[in-house]
Protein backbone atom coordinates (compact mmCIF):
# COMPACT_ATOMS: atom_id res chain seq x y z
CA UNK A 1 0.00 0.00 0.00
CA UNK A 2 1.37 3.45 -0.72
CA UNK A 3 1.25 5.91 2.15
CA UNK A 4 -0.60 9.48 1.46
CA UNK A 5 2.25 11.87 1.06
CA UNK A 6 2.01 15.28 3.79
CA UNK A 7 2.87 18.06 1.85
CA UNK A 8 4.22 19.60 5.08
CA UNK A 9 7.03 16.52 5.07
CA UNK A 10 8.86 17.34 1.82
CA UNK A 11 11.98 19.25 1.31
CA UNK A 12 11.56 22.39 -0.89
CA UNK A 13 14.75 22.09 -3.37
CA UNK A 14 14.90 17.97 -3.48
CA UNK A 15 11.24 16.56 -2.82
CA UNK A 16 9.64 19.74 -4.27
CA UNK A 17 10.23 22.91 -6.13
CA UNK A 18 8.28 25.19 -3.70
CA UNK A 19 5.50 24.60 -1.06
CA UNK A 20 2.34 26.54 -1.35
CA UNK A 21 2.91 30.44 0.28
CA UNK A 22 5.90 31.23 -1.06
CA UNK A 23 7.53 34.05 -2.78
CA UNK A 24 8.08 33.17 -6.76
CA UNK A 25 11.58 34.46 -5.97
CA UNK A 26 11.88 31.53 -3.51
CA UNK A 27 11.08 28.81 -5.98
CA UNK A 28 13.54 26.29 -6.86
CA UNK A 29 14.44 25.59 -10.66
CA UNK A 30 14.32 23.71 -12.98
CA UNK A 31 10.57 23.37 -12.49
CA UNK A 32 7.18 23.58 -14.44
CA UNK A 33 4.85 26.72 -13.68
CA UNK A 34 1.49 27.37 -15.52
CA UNK A 35 -0.99 29.64 -15.61
CA UNK A 36 -3.92 27.07 -15.47
CA UNK A 37 -6.50 29.50 -17.00
CA UNK A 38 -4.21 30.14 -19.61
CA UNK A 39 -3.37 26.09 -20.46
CA UNK A 40 -6.57 25.05 -20.03
CA UNK A 41 -7.73 27.44 -22.71
CA UNK A 42 -5.51 26.94 -25.20
CA UNK A 43 -5.84 23.17 -24.43
CA UNK A 44 -9.37 23.17 -25.20
CA UNK A 45 -8.53 25.16 -28.39
CA UNK A 46 -6.39 22.93 -29.36
CA UNK A 47 -8.47 19.99 -29.12
CA UNK A 48 -11.54 21.59 -30.98
CA UNK A 49 -9.02 22.39 -34.05
CA UNK A 50 -7.94 18.93 -33.91
CA UNK A 51 -11.59 17.33 -33.63
CA UNK A 52 -13.01 20.03 -36.48
CA UNK A 53 -10.50 19.09 -39.25
CA UNK A 54 -10.83 15.02 -38.46
CA UNK A 55 -7.18 14.35 -36.55
CA UNK A 56 -6.46 13.00 -33.52
CA UNK A 57 -4.03 15.23 -31.66
CA UNK A 58 -1.21 13.54 -29.78
CA UNK A 59 0.35 15.44 -26.83
CA UNK A 60 4.18 15.83 -26.94
CA UNK A 61 5.55 14.57 -23.56
CA UNK A 62 8.91 15.93 -23.88
CA UNK A 63 7.19 19.09 -23.52
CA UNK A 64 6.42 19.26 -20.48
CA UNK A 65 7.61 15.23 -19.11
CA UNK A 66 4.46 15.76 -16.84
CA UNK A 67 1.53 12.68 -16.89
CA UNK A 68 -0.25 15.47 -14.92
CA UNK A 69 -0.31 17.47 -18.09
CA UNK A 70 -1.10 14.98 -20.53
CA UNK A 71 -3.73 14.24 -18.26
CA UNK A 72 -5.61 17.27 -18.64
CA UNK A 73 -4.66 17.05 -22.33
CA UNK A 74 -6.91 14.12 -22.99
CA UNK A 75 -9.50 15.14 -20.37
CA UNK A 76 -10.21 18.93 -22.03
CA UNK A 77 -8.89 18.63 -25.19
CA UNK A 78 -9.50 14.83 -26.17
CA UNK A 79 -6.11 14.13 -26.56
CA UNK A 80 -5.58 9.98 -27.62
CA UNK A 81 -1.82 9.74 -25.69
CA UNK A 82 0.87 11.01 -25.85
CA UNK A 83 4.53 10.86 -28.23
CA UNK A 84 8.02 10.52 -26.80
CA UNK A 85 11.19 10.67 -27.92
CA UNK A 86 13.11 7.96 -25.54
CA UNK A 87 11.79 4.48 -23.89
CA UNK A 88 12.57 6.01 -20.54
CA UNK A 89 10.02 8.81 -21.38
CA UNK A 90 7.19 6.22 -22.58
CA UNK A 91 7.85 4.28 -19.62
CA UNK A 92 6.44 6.89 -16.73
CA UNK A 93 3.86 7.87 -18.98
CA UNK A 94 2.73 4.17 -19.47
CA UNK A 95 2.93 4.02 -15.88
CA UNK A 96 1.24 6.94 -15.23
CA UNK A 97 -2.06 5.54 -16.55
CA UNK A 98 -1.07 7.11 -20.85
CA UNK A 99 -2.93 4.24 -23.11
CA UNK A 100 -1.61 5.16 -26.45
CA UNK A 101 1.96 5.92 -26.49
CA UNK A 102 3.70 6.76 -30.13
CA UNK A 103 7.89 6.14 -29.67
CA UNK A 104 8.47 8.87 -32.46
CA UNK A 105 12.01 7.75 -33.36
CA UNK A 106 13.77 5.02 -33.78
CA UNK A 107 14.91 2.16 -30.93
CA UNK A 108 17.92 0.42 -31.84
CA UNK A 109 19.87 -0.08 -28.38
CA UNK A 110 19.21 -4.27 -27.70
CA UNK A 111 18.28 -3.21 -24.16
CA UNK A 112 15.91 -0.42 -25.07
CA UNK A 113 14.27 -2.70 -27.51
CA UNK A 114 13.51 -5.22 -25.09
CA UNK A 115 12.19 -2.46 -22.48
CA UNK A 116 10.12 -1.07 -25.51
CA UNK A 117 8.68 -4.55 -25.85
CA UNK A 118 7.40 -4.55 -22.26
CA UNK A 119 5.65 -1.45 -22.62
CA UNK A 120 2.02 -3.31 -23.86
CA UNK A 121 1.80 -5.37 -20.60
CA UNK A 122 1.54 -2.02 -18.76
CA UNK A 123 -1.75 -1.51 -20.43
CA UNK A 124 -0.60 1.08 -23.17
CA UNK A 125 -0.83 0.85 -27.32
CA UNK A 126 2.79 1.46 -28.45
CA UNK A 127 3.82 2.54 -31.38
CA UNK A 128 7.32 2.77 -32.64
CA UNK A 129 9.36 4.52 -35.48
CA UNK A 130 11.20 2.06 -38.08
CA UNK A 131 13.30 3.79 -41.35
CA UNK A 132 15.90 0.57 -41.65
CA UNK A 133 14.16 -3.21 -42.80
CA UNK A 134 17.07 -4.37 -40.36
CA UNK A 135 15.44 -2.73 -37.15
CA UNK A 136 12.36 -5.22 -38.00
CA UNK A 137 13.73 -8.08 -36.89
CA UNK A 138 15.09 -6.90 -33.42
CA UNK A 139 11.74 -5.22 -32.42
CA UNK A 140 9.64 -8.62 -33.36
CA UNK A 141 12.07 -10.90 -31.38
CA UNK A 142 12.08 -8.83 -28.43
CA UNK A 143 8.26 -8.46 -29.00
CA UNK A 144 7.58 -12.54 -29.13
CA UNK A 145 10.21 -12.96 -26.07
CA UNK A 146 7.46 -10.48 -23.92
CA UNK A 147 4.46 -11.96 -25.30
CA UNK A 148 3.16 -8.16 -26.60
CA UNK A 149 2.44 -6.67 -30.12
CA UNK A 150 4.10 -3.44 -31.17
CA UNK A 151 2.83 -1.51 -33.61
CA UNK A 152 5.60 0.57 -36.38
CA UNK A 153 5.12 3.58 -38.68
CA UNK A 154 7.28 4.23 -41.34
CA UNK A 155 9.16 7.17 -40.84
CA UNK A 156 9.51 9.16 -43.96
CA UNK A 157 12.36 11.62 -44.01
CA UNK A 158 10.36 14.86 -45.66
CA UNK A 159 13.43 17.59 -44.97
CA UNK A 160 14.92 17.29 -42.19
CA UNK A 161 17.66 15.20 -42.84
CA UNK A 162 17.80 13.31 -39.41
CA UNK A 163 16.35 9.89 -40.05
CA UNK A 164 13.70 8.41 -42.33
CA UNK A 165 13.73 6.45 -45.84
CA UNK A 166 12.79 9.20 -48.49
CA UNK A 167 11.33 7.06 -51.25
CA UNK A 168 8.00 4.93 -52.16
CA UNK A 169 10.08 1.54 -52.39
CA UNK A 170 11.64 1.57 -49.17
CA UNK A 171 8.65 2.14 -47.10
CA UNK A 172 6.27 -0.17 -49.11
CA UNK A 173 9.96 -2.41 -48.39
CA UNK A 174 10.04 -2.28 -44.43
CA UNK A 175 6.39 -2.15 -44.40
CA UNK A 176 5.96 -5.41 -45.75
CA UNK A 177 8.82 -6.80 -43.36
CA UNK A 178 7.02 -5.34 -40.81
CA UNK A 179 3.93 -7.39 -42.18
CA UNK A 180 5.40 -10.39 -41.98
CA UNK A 181 7.31 -10.19 -38.45
CA UNK A 182 5.55 -11.91 -36.12
CA UNK A 183 4.23 -9.14 -32.76
CA UNK A 184 4.24 -6.69 -35.26
CA UNK A 185 1.58 -4.62 -36.63
CA UNK A 186 2.52 -1.91 -39.23
CA UNK A 187 0.12 1.05 -38.53
CA UNK A 188 0.97 3.90 -40.57
CA UNK A 189 3.46 6.44 -41.36
CA UNK A 190 5.42 8.90 -39.52
CA UNK A 191 6.23 12.17 -41.37
CA UNK A 192 7.34 15.37 -39.21
CA UNK A 193 9.73 17.87 -40.06
CA UNK A 194 10.23 20.31 -36.78
CA UNK A 195 12.58 22.52 -37.71
CA UNK A 196 10.20 23.49 -40.44
CA UNK A 197 7.93 24.66 -37.43
CA UNK A 198 10.51 27.60 -36.65
CA UNK A 199 10.18 29.03 -39.93
CA UNK A 200 8.57 32.75 -39.57
CA UNK A 201 6.58 32.80 -42.49
CA UNK A 202 3.22 30.95 -43.71
CA UNK A 203 4.78 30.80 -47.55
CA UNK A 204 8.21 29.05 -46.37
CA UNK A 205 6.16 26.37 -44.13
CA UNK A 206 3.35 25.94 -46.56
CA UNK A 207 6.38 25.50 -49.52
CA UNK A 208 7.75 22.14 -46.69
CA UNK A 209 4.57 21.23 -45.55
CA UNK A 210 3.34 20.71 -49.40
CA UNK A 211 6.57 18.99 -49.92
CA UNK A 212 6.23 16.26 -47.25
CA UNK A 213 2.49 15.86 -48.15
CA UNK A 214 3.26 15.11 -51.42
CA UNK A 215 5.62 12.51 -50.11
CA UNK A 216 2.75 10.96 -47.96
CA UNK A 217 0.15 10.85 -50.46
CA UNK A 218 2.65 9.01 -53.13
CA UNK A 219 4.09 6.47 -50.19
CA UNK A 220 -0.18 5.98 -49.26
CA UNK A 221 -0.69 5.18 -53.02
CA UNK A 222 2.14 2.96 -53.14
CA UNK A 223 1.36 1.17 -50.08
CA UNK A 224 -2.67 1.00 -51.37
CA UNK A 225 -1.62 -0.67 -54.63
CA UNK A 226 0.29 -3.47 -52.68
CA UNK A 227 -3.21 -3.96 -51.15
CA UNK A 228 -1.75 -2.73 -47.93
CA UNK A 229 -3.82 -0.50 -45.41
CA UNK A 230 -1.89 3.00 -43.94
CA UNK A 231 -4.44 3.40 -41.10
CA UNK A 232 -2.14 6.90 -39.67
CA UNK A 233 -0.03 9.41 -40.43
CA UNK A 234 1.75 11.15 -37.57
CA UNK A 235 3.40 14.80 -38.36
CA UNK A 236 3.05 18.23 -37.69
CA UNK A 237 2.44 20.13 -34.19
CA UNK A 238 1.62 23.47 -33.13
CA UNK A 239 4.39 25.55 -35.01
CA UNK A 240 2.23 24.02 -38.13
CA UNK A 241 -1.19 24.43 -36.96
Amino acid sequence: MNKPVNINELDVGFDIPAAIGMDESQIQTPCLILDLDALERNIKKMGEYAKAHGMRHRVHGKMHKSVDVAKLQEELGGAIGVCCHKVSEAEVFARGGIKDILVSNQVRDPAKIDRLAQLPKLGARTIVCVDDVDNVADLSAAAIKHGTELEVFVEIDCGAGRCGVTTTPAVIEIAKAIEAAPNLKFTGIQAYQGAMQHLDTYKARKEKLDTAIAMVKDAVEGLKAEDIECELVSGGGTGSY
